[in-house]
Protein backbone atom coordinates (compact mmCIF):
# COMPACT_ATOMS: atom_id res chain seq x y z
CA UNK A 1 0.00 0.00 0.00
CA UNK A 2 1.47 3.41 -0.87
CA UNK A 3 0.69 6.19 1.01
CA UNK A 4 2.31 8.96 2.32
CA UNK A 5 1.31 7.97 6.40
CA UNK A 6 4.06 8.15 9.03
CA UNK A 7 5.20 4.84 10.57
CA UNK A 8 6.84 4.27 14.12
CA UNK A 9 8.01 0.87 14.36
CA UNK A 10 8.43 -0.52 18.09
CA UNK A 11 9.34 -3.95 18.56
CA UNK A 12 8.84 -4.94 15.03
CA UNK A 13 5.66 -3.42 15.27
CA UNK A 14 4.41 -0.65 12.84
CA UNK A 15 2.31 2.04 14.05
CA UNK A 16 0.33 4.79 12.71
CA UNK A 17 -1.20 7.94 14.49
CA UNK A 18 -5.04 7.88 14.79
CA UNK A 19 -5.34 10.75 12.95
CA UNK A 20 -3.48 8.74 9.93
CA UNK A 21 -6.08 6.29 9.47
CA UNK A 22 -9.04 8.54 7.69
CA UNK A 23 -6.34 9.45 5.31
CA UNK A 24 -5.78 6.16 4.11
CA UNK A 25 -8.00 5.85 0.62
CA UNK A 26 -11.15 3.20 0.60
CA UNK A 27 -9.61 2.21 -3.16
CA UNK A 28 -6.89 0.72 -1.20
CA UNK A 29 -9.14 -1.67 0.92
CA UNK A 30 -10.29 -5.10 -1.30
CA UNK A 31 -14.03 -4.84 0.36
CA UNK A 32 -15.95 -4.00 -2.46
CA UNK A 33 -20.12 -4.39 -3.43
CA UNK A 34 -20.40 -5.95 -6.92
CA UNK A 35 -23.42 -5.23 -8.85
CA UNK A 36 -24.48 -8.21 -10.76
CA UNK A 37 -26.18 -8.99 -13.19
CA UNK A 38 -30.16 -10.00 -13.17
CA UNK A 39 -30.02 -7.50 -10.09
CA UNK A 40 -27.88 -8.95 -7.54
CA UNK A 41 -25.68 -7.12 -4.96
CA UNK A 42 -23.05 -8.45 -2.92
CA UNK A 43 -20.68 -7.33 -0.88
CA UNK A 44 -17.37 -9.08 0.55
CA UNK A 45 -13.21 -9.28 0.08
CA UNK A 46 -11.94 -9.46 -3.37
CA UNK A 47 -9.60 -12.25 -3.45
CA UNK A 48 -6.70 -10.37 -5.17
CA UNK A 49 -5.13 -13.86 -6.37
CA UNK A 50 -7.44 -14.39 -8.34
CA UNK A 51 -7.24 -13.00 -11.41
CA UNK A 52 -9.40 -14.50 -14.28
CA UNK A 53 -12.22 -13.36 -12.17
CA UNK A 54 -13.37 -12.00 -9.44
CA UNK A 55 -14.05 -13.89 -6.42
CA UNK A 56 -15.72 -12.47 -3.02
CA UNK A 57 -14.69 -14.47 0.55
CA UNK A 58 -16.94 -13.96 3.60
CA UNK A 59 -19.34 -12.13 1.11
CA UNK A 60 -22.99 -11.21 1.83
CA UNK A 61 -26.29 -10.82 -0.87
CA UNK A 62 -27.00 -7.30 -0.08
CA UNK A 63 -31.43 -8.04 0.43
CA UNK A 64 -32.89 -4.92 1.12
CA UNK A 65 -32.65 -1.72 2.57
CA UNK A 66 -35.06 1.66 2.82
CA UNK A 67 -33.16 4.84 3.77
CA UNK A 68 -33.27 5.93 0.46
CA UNK A 69 -29.59 6.41 0.02
CA UNK A 70 -29.24 3.73 -2.14
CA UNK A 71 -26.62 0.97 -3.09
CA UNK A 72 -24.31 3.73 -2.95
CA UNK A 73 -24.99 4.53 0.76
CA UNK A 74 -23.82 0.89 2.34
CA UNK A 75 -20.40 2.17 1.67
CA UNK A 76 -20.11 4.10 4.62
CA UNK A 77 -19.90 2.36 7.46
CA UNK A 78 -22.19 4.81 9.15
CA UNK A 79 -25.10 3.66 6.73
CA UNK A 80 -24.38 -0.32 7.16
CA UNK A 81 -27.17 -1.27 9.70
CA UNK A 82 -29.32 0.12 7.56
CA UNK A 83 -29.18 -2.60 4.59
CA UNK A 84 -30.03 -6.21 5.27
CA UNK A 85 -27.12 -8.76 4.26
CA UNK A 86 -27.33 -12.30 3.97
CA UNK A 87 -24.16 -14.08 4.44
CA UNK A 88 -23.26 -16.61 1.43
CA UNK A 89 -19.78 -17.15 2.13
CA UNK A 90 -17.68 -17.39 -1.05
CA UNK A 91 -18.65 -15.84 -4.93
CA UNK A 92 -17.30 -16.10 -8.09
CA UNK A 93 -18.42 -13.57 -11.07
CA UNK A 94 -17.47 -14.26 -14.31
CA UNK A 95 -15.83 -10.50 -15.51
CA UNK A 96 -18.97 -10.73 -18.11
CA UNK A 97 -21.63 -10.99 -15.34
CA UNK A 98 -20.45 -7.93 -13.33
CA UNK A 99 -21.99 -4.52 -14.14
CA UNK A 100 -19.84 -2.36 -11.62
CA UNK A 101 -17.90 -2.61 -8.17
CA UNK A 102 -17.96 -0.15 -5.54
CA UNK A 103 -15.20 0.61 -2.64
CA UNK A 104 -16.18 -0.19 0.89
CA UNK A 105 -15.33 2.31 3.62
CA UNK A 106 -15.94 -0.41 6.55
Amino acid sequence: MKSNIETIELNGVKYVKESDILKISPVESNHIIVIAQRGWIFEGYKDITVTDKIRLNNASVVRSWSNGKGIGGLCKKQNKLDYTLDFVGTVEFANEGIIATLNIEW
